[in-house]
């Protein structure tokens, strides 16, 4: 396997980070020992955090929540904001054909209860005449911050750091669409606002440059995530949806009628035919293609992962006249639909096989019953969490089904520099092997950096060829290798589009040991490109 730039990409995680030397115990007297705040004695006192700003431990449908200590400094090592265009207002998103499933995804989990995989990270509410994806209406707005829990909401904390950039907004998530900002901490004191966009996308705003842990906490209607959509009209939703590109009309028919709905029916019973539609994708090896149009590949192949059935989704119910959104995160990707009232989030599945975070106490975040029925093969993103939680010990969701699907346990978290790299995943697998008698995949590998830091992503691009010509829609495996794991443990993939060129950011675990890492990449190939790997 031949590299076309750079073979060897070593870089330095946390380089500036400084590790503290050995402490002896005996050196000291211990005059009091400390007793861990308990979350019960909390609940019955109304005890505050130390600040007094946020109740140390409120009771959720998931069980007691403790407050993050909001004295800890921010954590330069896992920063929003500044590492990728996707921070900006002016991100967007582009849809692709590579329906394979993902083994593994690394995931930043920053509320109290556990949300994952469901952190709102990304949402877009537009589809421009190209099938690119955008927020419609980017004006921001503040978030209001106080008031109390109302009835019928459930509260959560995040805990984050960011680093302020001027007078520029910079991305944080939220936990739903609504989420109400009911009390915020910031460490060191700093004059913050935080605003939204018309889809709902949170951003902080600051006047200098600096790196501040943000505590919050939020109040979300517990029907957001799992209830029945309104009997509404369509006269009722019209006026939230504005017109479509006429580019995408005739294809929408043929999905439309290939789904069986159309505006004789009610909203509900579209809305419910539609998500049993996009839950019956399956992931493919196969990328669709022959009609030169992405969104009618995708929809009436039924081909795709979450993001492919999100986005299919959200193209079929702007055009039909519902409104709703695509969700998308580092791990999962789901939808949003508006009955006038309240918007739903509802997973279509799709999820990777595994998902890599770091695992605590923390209690795992229950939602209602999901309205609506799952095929046999269920693989939500639900399901991916639990997989996650219950190979490392933790507690499992309501929708817990059992099935493993060949997860391998989670690492431990460490910050020690000569632990073990985490154990690695299973290497990715393709029913479809590359032809034997294709030449061997070259890989060119653009500039990266050295610094690169745990919890953050490392923007990846470059270009794979075979004997010359270049290797379309073939995944690109991306492993960190080390002295400690010098077999290299996979921590996330790409693709490459139709011209043979991948970009994308992958996420490096916030477990992984600081040290030196040699970056590699590998491509199992595909039908007219031998495997490959850098060497």
């Amino acid at each position: 396997m031949r590299v076309a730039q750079r073979p060897f990409v070593p870089f330095v995680l946390a380089a500036t980070i400084a590790l503290s030397g050995t402490v002896d115990a005996q050196q000291s007297t211990i005059l009091h020992e400390f007793l861990p705040p308990d979350p019960q004695e909390n609940l019955s006192f109304n005890t505050t955090t130390i600040d007094g700003d946020l109740p140390a431990a409120v009771q959720t449908p998931s069980g007691i929540a403790t407050a993050p200590d909001p004295r800890r400094p921010p954590d330069a090592r896992n920063l929003y904001g500044g590492q990728t265009t996707d921070d900006t207002p002016e991100s967007t998103y582009e849809p692709d054909r590579d329906t394979r499933r993902p083994n593994v995804e690394n995931y930043e989990d920053p509320f109290t209860p556990s949300t994952a995989p469901f952190k709102r990270l990304r949402a877009f509410d537009a589809v421009l005449d190209d099938y690119t994806l955008a927020v419609r209406d980017k004006t921001l707005r503040p978030v209001p911050i106080g008031g109390a829990l109302a009835p019928g909401e459930e509260t959560f904390y995040g805990d984050f750091s960011v680093g302020l950039i001027p007078d520029q907004p910079v991305r944080i998530p939220n936990v739903g669409p609504g989420t109400r900002l009911l009390r915020l901490s910031s460490n060191p004191e700093t004059r913050i606002e935080v605003v939204r966009d018309g889809a709902d996308n949170w951003f902080v705003r600051g006047r200098d440059r600096k790196e501040v842990r943000l505590v919050v906490q939020l109040g979300i209607p517990r029907a957001t995530f799992g209830s029945t959509f309104a009997n509404v009209g369509w006269s009722e939703l019209d006026r939230l949806v504005p017109p479509q590109p006429a580019t995408h009309r005739a294809a929408f028919t043929q999905v439309a009628e290939a789904i069986g709905v159309s505006r004789e029916m009610r909203p509900r019973e579209v809305l419910e035919k539609m998500v049993g539609y996009f839950r019956s994708f399956e992931p493919s090896d196969d990328p669709p293609r022959g009609r030169e149009d992405i969104y009618l590949d995708l929809a009436l192949t039924r081909k795709g992962v979450c993001r492919h059935r999100s986005f299919a989704f959200l193209v079929t119910a702007l055009n039909i006249g519902l409104p709703a959104r695509m969700i998308v995160n580092e791990a999962h990707a789901w939808v949003e639909a508006f009955d006038g009232n309240l918007w739903h989030r509802i997973d279509l599945g799709g999820a990777a096989l595994n998902m890599q975070t770091e695992q605590d106490d923390r209690p795992t975040h229950q939602p209602p019953a999901d309205p609506y029925a799952w095929p046999e093969s269920q693989d939500s993103g639900q399901e991916m969490a639990d997989r996650a939680r219950n190979q490392a010990g933790g507690q499992s969701g309501a929708s817990q089904s059992g099935d493993q699907n060949g997860a391998t346990p989670s690492p431990s978290a460490t910050t020690s520099s000569s632990a073990s790299a985490p154990e690695p995943p299973p290497a990715p697998t393709t029913s479809e092997p590359a032809d034997p008698d294709a030449p061997p995949a070259e890989i060119t590998v653009g500039e990266v950096g050295r610094d690169v830091r745990r919890g953050l992503p490392v923007i990846l691009r470059g270009e794979v060829k075979s004997g010359g010509s270049t290797c379309p829609n073939v995944r690109v495996d991306v492993l960190l290798r080390s002295t400690n794991a010098p077999e290299g443990f996979v921590v996330g993939a790409l693709s490459t589009d139709e011209r043979g060129a991948y970009h994308g950011p992958v996420v490096v675990p916030r477990e992984l040991s600081l040290g030196e890492y040699e970056l590699v990449l590998r491509t199992p190939g595909g039908a007219r490109c031998g495997a490959g790997e850098t060497r």
